[in-house]
Parts: C-alpha cells; sequence; structure tokens
C-alpha cells in the first residue's frame, strides 16, 4: 500500500505540518494492518506471549484518549495565557532522548499502566470508530494549535501524574507511540503460526 501523497498545508508551521502527515500516514499504515481480518485473525496472540492486533489498537485507542484530553486542556491554557510562538522549537535532552526509546524497532519495552491495558477481545466494529475518532481528534488539535508555543506550554503525561513535556514533544510522543504498535502488529502478522484467513 503507498503512503498517503504528500501536501502541504502553508498556513501552518513546519512542525506541525509535518506531524499532520504522520497522522495520515499511520491512520493508511493501520488500515493496511488490520483490514480483512476475521475476528480469530484480529485477537490472535503469539505462543510466546504478547498483545493481538486487537489488543494493540485497544490500547492506542484509550491512551490516546486520555492524551487528546491532556493536550486539549494545555491548548486551551497556552491560548489564555497568550503563549505565543511561531517556530522552530527546540527540545530539551530528557525529551529527545524519550521519543528515541519509544522508537520502533522495540527495544525497550515497558508495562501499560492499568487504565491502559487493553481487553482480551475486541472486534473490529468495536475498535475501529475509536481509533478514527481520536486520530481525528488529534488532527483537529494540530490545527489548534498554530501559533503557540509548542515548547513552553506543558503537557501532564496520561501515565504518570508526576511527569510533564512540551506540547509539541506530547504530539510526537503520540505519533511515535502509535508507529511502535503499528510495529508490534506487524510482527503479530507476520508470524509463522499467525492463522490463515
Amino acid at each position: 500500500m503507498p503512503i498517503p501523497r504528500r501536501s502541504y498545508d502553508r498556513t501552518l508551521n513546519a512542525e506541525l505540518e509535518r506531524l499532520l502527515y504522520q497522522e495520515k500516514v499511520i491512520l493508511q499504515e493501520a488500515e493496511g494492518l488490520y483490514w480483512g481480518l476475521s475476528d480469530s485473525q484480529l485477537n490472535w496472540r503469539p505462543p510466546s506471549g504478547g498483545w493481538s492486533i486487537a489488543q494493540c489498537l485497544d490500547h492506542l485507542n484509550r491512551i490516546n484518549d486520555k492524551m487528546a484530553a491532556g493536550i486539549a486542556e494545555a491548548i486551551q491554557r497556552g491560548r489564555s495565557s497568550n503563549m505565543l510562538h511561531d517556530g522552530p522549537y527546540t527540545y530539551g535532552f530528557l525529551s529527545r532522548w524519550f521519543l528515541r526509546t519509544l522508537q520502533p524497532p522495540v527495544a525497550k519495552r515497558f508495562r501499560a499502566a492499568k487504565p491502559f491495558q487493553p481487553a482480551p477481545h475486541r472486534s473490529m466494529d468495536e475498535l475501529k470508530p475509536d481509533w478514527e475518532r481520536t486520530h481525528a481528534k488529534m488532527e483537529d488539535l494540530l490545527h489548534s494549535c498554530q501559533g503557540l508555543d509548542l515548547a513552553r506550554i506543558k503537557v501532564q503525561s496520561p501515565a504518570a501524574r508526576l511527569i510533564k513535556y512540551p506540547l509539541g514533544v506530547a504530539f510526537w510522543i503520540q505519533t511515535v507511540h502509535d508507529r511502535r504498535h503499528l510495529w508490534q502488529m506487524r510482527q503479530v502478522r507476520n508470524h509463522a503460526s499467525f492463522p490463515a484467513s
């Protein structure tokens, strides 16, 4: 499946435009991974352990929903405080390090916090609406960030109350985390024991 055609939105700063393109690529890549799967294929788990494709999507739906709420709150706070800057933005060492640790292929694994642990079984009818809704919300939030200072405005981590990161980094974390689990879904589909259709 070819990646989406790149069209540039010149009304947005360069970083927001790149993030919007990432969202489009993620949606198309995910569809290529779950398209046409039966319920048993969607919920199949490798014998050695790990999540099914359905569980990966369920986990992403849960955490992206919470992430979107935190980002929306940060945007509102930034607007009311007049925290404006057109970029480019510079992020600190810890932010850059964390993004590197999340990048696929997965080298370091993390245990999902309890609210973001997936259900044992989900149907595509349950998963797809939330998957599309959360990504549409992220696209809306990206558009609403134009002119804000993506480096100074902070977003609280949905997984750890004491951790905050810049607004721009929050969007990059969401896209990198999505790609991390898309990589995991691809490993499931490519597994030698993955059930035939």
